[in-house]
């Protein structure tokens, strides 16, 4: 087996399309195709069943398909473990994070890392929790800075725990119950009883990250059902919000500033998360990605004592 051929047989599978994966591989589409002819007379079985729009593998196909991500995999791992043990320090980190605290994460470690690693490359993925995880699941990326709560986890990765993080509630700091926050709420998160602000309205990340799923918890445990402004993907967004003296609001612990007109709570009980870097189960891991690993947790924890990184 042509480890080129499989390769490209594998992007047909991926995109569904021998147009699409001829693009993706800078292929004229007749030569994939004749590729694939060839490649099915030689098998004397059709590896794809075609569809007006698609193409979706056959039993036969599956089999092929599974031996020839294997392949691949092992071609991965063989080259990432001899660049490691020559020391060469070069290649690339596929990394997963999300699209905000991910992105203001990266920027600042990695200056720090490109003084180490000169040579090392990154290939980005900016998702939400849930869509990591099945990046990491389908070898999309190698590395993902991710949360998870409680048992949360998921059997087929690695979690490196960098930090623990509590879920804030804040308020305005013109809101009548501003008082019970006491001084210095933003280094203490004293509790309050969530069905003291049901009256209240709120700005709600969106339903697409599991941070959503503990703020409904929240509600549920408290017995009512919020009065929602609006909902948002971006945690800034409803940060600014707050910020704004417009409504009430739940975020990362990380997001918290104590110069901003602001005081914050949190739930009874306390509901938190823990950051970490997840990857698949029996990954191979080289020096750099190690030392990226060893920065996120540095980051991590400053934010959280609220220094600057």
């Amino acid at each position: 087996m042509d480890l080129r051929q499989i390769e490209n047989i594998i992007a047909i599978e991926q995109e569904q399309s021998i147009s699409r994966a001829a693009e993706k591989l800078f292929l004229t589409q007749s030569a994939l195709n004749q590729q694939l002819l060839r490649l099915e007379k030689e098998l004397g079985t059709p590896l794809f069943e075609r569809r007006k729009h698609s193409m979706i593998p056959t039993f036969a196909g599956k089999l092929y398909l599974a031996t020839a991500h294997r392949m691949v995999d092992m071609k991965k791992e063989t080259y990432k473990i001899i660049r490691d043990i020559s020391e060469e320090n070069a290649g690339e980190i596929s990394v997963a994070y999300s699209p905000e605290r991910g992105s203001l994460m990266f920027s600042e470690i990695y200056p720090v890392f490109h003084k180490r690693y000169p040579h090392v490359t990154f290939r980005i993925h900016e998702a939400h929790v849930k869509k990591m995880e099945q990046l990491l699941l389908q070898k999309e990326v190698t590395l993902a800075c991710l949360t998870y709560f409680g048992e949360g986890k998921n059997a087929a990765l690695e979690y490196v725990e960098t930090c623990q993080e509590l879920m804030v509630l804040g308020l305005p700091a013109s809101h009548p119950l501003a008082h019970l926050a006491g001084k210095e709420s933003w280094k203490y998160f004293p509790e309050i009883d969530l069905t003291l602000l049901q009256n209240d309205s709120f700005a709600l990340i969106s339903k697409l990250t599991k941070m959503r799923d503990m703020i409904d918890d929240c509600f549920r445990q408290a017995g009512f059902i919020p009065n929602i402004l609006f909902e948002s993907a971006s945690t800034s967004t409803v940060v600014n919000m707050v910020k704004n003296q417009v409504c009430a609001a739940f975020f990362p612990q990380s997001y918290v500033d104590p110069s901003l007109p602001i005081v914050y709570f949190t739930t009874r009980p306390r509901k938190s998360w823990m950051q970490c870097v997840a990857y698949l189960k029996g990954e191979y891991l080289t020096a750099p990605e190690k030392y990226f690993i060893e920065l996120v947790g540095m980051y991590g924890r400053k934010k959280l004592t609220n220094e600057t990184p």
